[in-house]
Parts: structure tokens; C-alpha cells; sequence
């Protein structure tokens, strides 16, 4: 009875020191928040980003680029070393020609939150592809013209 007693409350001691670990801060970085707003296409989930933060300075330390997969209310968190950063994101999937850049300042124990509002994409629908018109020309081939020289 007494070990059963002793593995309850060392299960549950470390149960509550494994939840608490994530609210712990670190004291030299800073949250960024990204939230991508699609209000034109609100039951479209964003697939994915690309984002690429690099220090502000230039000097190439604390480059970070990275694929994120944004949560349910397409949000972004990325956790920082304080500083001053370029801020560059790619959508990808059916956003894909969608591109942001800004200058982002991560200060310590503080969340940085930044709203990007996405255009409307572009979905295929069935016989409303067009394509371009291709004009093929043989005297524009590269083998013509190193024989000419």
C-alpha cells in the first residue's frame, strides 16, 4: 500500500513539473506572433509558410528558416533572442504567390503580434484554366544558331 501510495505522488509530481515547464520563460528571448488573416476565404486552412528571419545587422548569426504549419486559427509562434530582425514569409499551398517582408524587434518576455491579411486565392474550377497560346519558331533553336556562327 505504501509503494502504491509513493508512485501516486511521484506520478503526479511529475506530471505537474512537465506542465509547468512551458510557461517558464526564457530571460533573453522574446515570442513573435504571426497570424495570417484570410477573411476573403475563411474555410480555407492555410497549408503552410516559409519563414526566413535574419538578425537586422546583417552579420548572418540567428538566421533561421524554417517550414511552419500554422494551428487551427492559422497562427504562428516562434520563440527569439532578443534583437532586431528581417522578416520574410512565403505561403505555400493554395496561397503560393503570396509573399511578406517587415522588420520585427523581439525584446525579452515579450509577445511580438503581427497581422498579414492574405488575398483571395485562386482555386481551379473545372473549365476555367486558360492557357497561354505557345508559338513554336525552329530558327530560335540553339543548335541553329551555333551553326550560323
Amino acid at each position: 500500500m505504501f509503494l502504491r501510495k509513493t508512485i501516486f505522488l511521484v506520478l503526479i509530481l511529475a506530471a505537474v513539473r512537465c506542465y509547468g515547464s512551458d510557461s517558464i520563460p526564457r530571460k533573453d528571448s522574446g515570442t513573435v506572433t504571426i497570424t495570417l488573416q484570410n477573411t476573403a476565404d475563411k474555410l480555407s486552412k492555410i497549408d503552410s509558410v516559409f519563414v526566413i528571419f535574419d538578425k537586422y545587422d546583417l552579420s548572418g548569426a540567428g538566421v533561421i528558416k524554417q517550414v511552419y504549419y500554422p494551428d487551427v486559427e492559422n497562427k504562428i509562434q516562434v520563440s527569439l533572442p532578443k534583437g532586431k530582425y528581417y522578416l520574410n514569409i512565403y505561403c505555400l499551398g493554395i496561397y503560393n504567390k503570396e509573399g511578406f517582408g517587415r522588420v520585427v524587434s523581439a525584446k525579452s518576455n515579450k509577445n511580438r503580434k503581427i497581422f498579414l491579411r492574405l488575398q483571395q486565392s485562386a482555386l481551379f474550377q473545372l473549365g476555367l484554366a486558360r492557357l497561354p497560346v505557345d508559338h513554336f519558331d525552329p530558327s530560335h533553336l540553339a543548335i541553329l544558331n551555333y551553326a550560323g556562327k
